[in-house]
């Protein structure tokens, strides 16, 4: 099993912190937000369901993504770069996972959901941070910091209530 997962629940350590504020600052949201450590796969199925998570960080997400894809699209005026970009991440989920679908089963987690919340949100990380390379974004770009958070084995869920959450 690779590293991506591979410390859910466990306490964040000082550098997986700053990483994460590294992350959120990065995305333009310099409050001091709480980061809090998810535990249990019941608890990390619920924050993200819950339905007044702050959508400030989602959206700055998608803006920088949209960003990202339009400084390439105008630099390299052609849609195959994109559809390189979904394949390469695509084999990468395969290579690292080994499963598309469910890379929390190997955890003990059965919740279908969960697990294909988790591998979506992966691709995601690993296709925002290839345009963040494509780019040549600056090297602690946010998603690059979010790939290192992912690398080191735990999944940046949700902001809620004040409350970055990180599993």
């Amino acid at each position: 099993m690779s590293a991506w997962f591979a410390r859910l629940g466990e306490p964040l350590t000082d550098a997986e912190r700053q990483l994460v504020r590294a992350y959120l600052t990065g995305l333009g949201l310099e409050r001091e937000f709480a980061i809090e450590t998810v535990t249990d796969f019941q608890s990390a199925a619920r924050i993200i369901a819950h339905p007044d998570w702050d959508r400030r960080w989602w959206e700055a997400e998608q803006r920088e993504r949209e960003r990202l894809r339009t400084e390439l699209m105008t630099a390299e005026a052609s849609s195959q770069l994109l559809q390189a970009l979904s394949r390469s991440v695509d084999d990468s989920l395969r290579a690292e996972q080994g499963t598309d679908v469910a890379p929390l089963a190997a955890l003990g987690c059965t919740d279908e959901g969960l697990n294909r919340a988790a591998a979506g949100a992966l691709g995601e990380t690993l296709y925002s941070s290839r345009l963040a390379e494509l780019a040549n974004a600056a090297p602690m770009h946010p998603f690059s910091s979010k790939r290192a958070i992912f690398a080191m084995g735990h999944w940046p869920l949700v902001m809620l209530g004040g409350c970055f959450y990180v599993f």
